[in-house]
């Protein structure tokens, strides 16, 4: 089957059209895993407004902060002391972001 230069340039603008649209879905794409990037400026505001928003928290106990902060906090020195974008420490991290997100997904699928 031959195509036309037309037909493929048709073809190409609807799918780029379709990519766009889920763009501006209610869903947003996730970035894979290792690919985020954020300026020590945004994280120390994600910080303060981690701050404000920890006296609101409802579903969250004091032994859970507790355990959030151990796991950021060792989190925090491995990365000071190694790279942990790439060898054996990245990959498990990646397969932990990916047992918790299947866990979200599994525990918002029930609401």
């Amino acid at each position: 089957m031959k195509i036309s230069k037309e037909q493929l340039k048709e073809i190409i603008k609807e799918e780029l059209e379709k990519l766009s649209e889920q763009d501006e879905s209610d869903t947003p794409r996730q970035k894979s895993f290792g690919f985020d990037t954020t300026s020590q400026s945004d994280r120390k505001k994600d910080l303060q407004q981690k701050y404000k928003d920890a006296s609101k928290q409802k579903g969250v106990d004091s032994k859970e902060r507790g355990i959030v902060q151990r796991i950021e906090q060792k989190l925090t020195k491995l990365a000071d002391l190694t790279d942990i974008k790439s060898g054996s420490t990245f990959t498990l991290l990646k397969k932990l972001d990916a047992l918790m997100e299947k866990e979200i997904q599994k525990l918002e699928g029930k609401k």
